[in-house]
């Protein structure tokens, strides 16, 4: 595969990404306390106890999606070329086929989930407030082993994807990079503390206090006007990103598919912001985000249209 080091090192890195995630959702707010290792154990082993009637079935279905995208990348980690050699090699040797070669990366990939799960776990019987469970860890093997079967189906076109993303950041200039790192920032301001939760009862918390608003709707936790212009001030630079990035050069796209793609970015945004428990989800900052980004393309997509005049005579 071209470009199969660079690929590797993207999905080695969102597997760490995700993993880090993993950790602090489960720790935060990293506050240890003493506990005798028995206790610790203890505790772990406690939700056996009770009748499956009463799991959270919301608390075991966030655990499996908590490490469906762990399964998922760093099985693509380990099997890109440039990790798999190794693999390869060595069952080579040892005359062993193609299809056991896979089932060792696979398992490679499930006990490090699994020895990752139990840690975590562990520890959160070190923290107020976390209660540390057998069953979390058997949620989590499920969703390392789906992450798993994931890749098995998708890996073709997810390598595809992730080579025209490669591609993308390779051609763009130094200004259009800072474009895009500028994007990521702003998605994580967007989502901090990352404070995810399914739990439904969490959700509703949201609505009820007013914390989860349709555009326009007062509320305590509203944002103000002076919220509302530096939310505008700060979409703009996206709307100029969806305008200029991956075309290459002077190009631009059009308005209507630069608007198109900016406003698509921040409505996944604002819909990932819902399950944040912590941030109050505003219709309103949505909206004048979404006005302010389109405002950029329109503004960008002017200023890189040249004369009918000057065009025609740079082709002479």
């Amino acid at each position: 595969m071209i470009g199969a080091p660079t690929t590797q090192r993207v999905y080695a890195a969102t597997a760490a990404a995700f993993i880090a995630f993993a950790v602090w959702g489960s720790l935060f707010p990293f506050d240890f306390h003493p506990v005798s290792w028995g206790d610790a154990v203890a505790s772990f082993w406690s939700p056996l106890t009770v009748p499956v009637s009463r799991w959270s079935v919301s608390d075991f279905v966030s655990n499996v999606l908590l490490f469906v995208p762990i399964g998922l990348f760093a099985t693509a980690a380990v099997s890109c070329p440039l990790v798999a050699q190794p693999f390869r090699a060595a069952s080579a040797s040892a005359g062993r086929p193609e299809g056991l070669r896979y089932v060792g990366r696979v398992l490679f990939v499930a006990t490090t989930s699994m020895v990752l799960s139990i840690t975590i776990e562990l520890a959160q019987a070190f923290v107020p407030w976390r209660t540390p469970s057998v069953v979390d860890v058997g949620a989590e093997i499920i969703g390392a082993a789906c992450g798993i079967v994931v890749w098995t189906l998708i890996h073709q076109p997810l390598d595809a994807l992730v080579a025209a993303a490669v591609s993308l950041v390779r051609r763009s200039s130094f200004v259009e990079r800072l474009l895009l790192a500028y994007c990521a920032l702003f998605a994580a301001a967007w989502l901090v503390p990352a404070d995810f939760t399914l739990r439904p009862n969490e959700i509703a918390d949201k609505y009820f206090h007013k914390r989860l608003l349709l555009p326009f709707t007062p509320s305590p936790d509203a944002a103000t006007a002076r919220d509302l212009t530096m939310i505008a001030a700060a979409a703009l630079p996206i709307g100029v990103t969806a305008t200029l990035c991956g075309c290459g050069g002077a190009a631009r796209r059009s308005i209507v598919t630069a608007a198109l793609v900016a406003t698509t970015f921040l409505t996944g945004l604002e819909a990932a912001q819902i399950f944040v428990f912590s941030r109050t989800t505003d219709g309103t900052a949505f909206a004048v985000a979404s006005a302010a980004a389109v405002a950029a393309v329109m503004l960008a997509g002017v200023a890189g249209r040249r004369p009918v005049a000057t065009a025609r005579a740079e082709g002479r």
